[in-house]
């Protein structure tokens, strides 16, 4: 399973550090030591409820006015749903976690939509100033964002959100009773943890050995870093401090990949809306730009990756 990486998490965190108990989790659940001890499928439900209920607080809102930033608070709590029902697909049915991730991962997607044009068009604004060329795409971008937007809204008024939730946690909780599992939230949460944590030490040291880091490399890392960041994110009310790789350590390798995927994720967005346009050379020119800057991003990753201090 992959878990989308996203840049707009990853600068949250960058800003502020990544706290192992962030205040979010402490408004949420105000006795991590009540739930540290929890059976896993009591502890599910916990960490599960006010996910949901955050989800649906931003659709009624999303249902009002078709705001960029509301949908983007939305993606993010679909995000974290969808993350935490990867957390825990050891003890859950495979076939049917992977169907309700997939339902997640589609009305993510559709809630970030607009955002990714915000995103292309923050990139191709830095190069409009040296090319006058992309005017066309950039006013292109922006009419687009602002139909996304109500599509978007319209989209997830339709999906019944809060019918796919139910479904999915009765279904979740059941699933855990049935198995019967004997441990903690704790002791569940450390192995998680320390499997993601290995894997993202694993990538990192084959890349540091490569002469040559390619984008199939980079995404590896990116992945193993999401994922890690995912769990520390959805346990930290029940983790301790000092796993191997630090807090710091796993934002450096983050940062080292948000930028080169801001530009491949604006590439996508421009093919996505060329067709539309009557002006072939706007946007070659657009391409072009994009190419340099993900190759020059690509360098300055490997660049960083290889920089971090268990990697010298």
């Amino acid at each position: 399973m992959t878990l989308n990486f996203d840049p707009a998490l990853v600068r949250k965190s960058l800003n502020g550090s990544l706290n192992p108990h962030p205040a979010a989790s402490r408004a949420r659940l105000s006795d991590p030591f009540s739930l540290r001890d929890q059976p896993v499928a009591d502890a599910f439900v916990m960490l599960t409820a006010p996910l949901a209920s955050e989800a649906f607080r931003q659709m009624e809102s999303v249902a009002e006015r078709p705001d960029v930033d509301l949908l983007e608070q939305l993606r993010s709590t679909l995000r974290r749903l969808r993350a935490l029902w990867w957390a825990f697909e050891p003890l859950l049915d495979e076939k049917t976690g992977r169907v309700v991730r997939k339902r997640f991962k589609r009305l993510a997607d559709i809630a970030g939509e607009p955002h990714e044009f915000d995103a292309a068009c923050a990139l191709l604004s830095h190069a409009d100033k040296d090319c006058a060329r992309l005017d066309p795409v950039l006013r292109r971008l922006r009419q687009q964002r602002r139909e996304a937007s109500a599509m978007s809204c319209v989209t997830l008024r339709k999906a019944q959100l809060d019918v796919l939730l139910r479904r999915a946690l009765a279904d979740a909780r059941r699933r855990l009773e049935a198995r019967g599992e004997d441990r903690t939230l704790e002791a569940f949460a450390r192995q998680r943890v320390s499997l993601a944590d290995d894997l993202l030490s694993k990538r990192e040291h084959r890349a540091a050995k490569l002469k040559r880091v390619d984008a199939k490399t980079l995404h590896s890392i990116e992945e193993a870093a999401t994922k890690l960041q995912c769990l520390l994110e959805l346990f930290a009310p029940v983790l301790e401090r000092g796993h191997r790789h630090t807090t710091a350590h796993l934002l450096a390798a983050q940062a080292a990949l948000v930028r080169l995927h801001d530009v491949l994720a604006s590439e996508t967005v421009l093919r996505r809306v060329a067709p539309v346009l009557n002006d072939k050379n706007a946007v070659d020119e657009a391409v072009r730009w994009l190419n340099k800057a993900a190759r020059d991003e690509s360098r300055a990753a490997a660049k960083r990756l290889r920089s971090l201090p268990h990697l010298v």
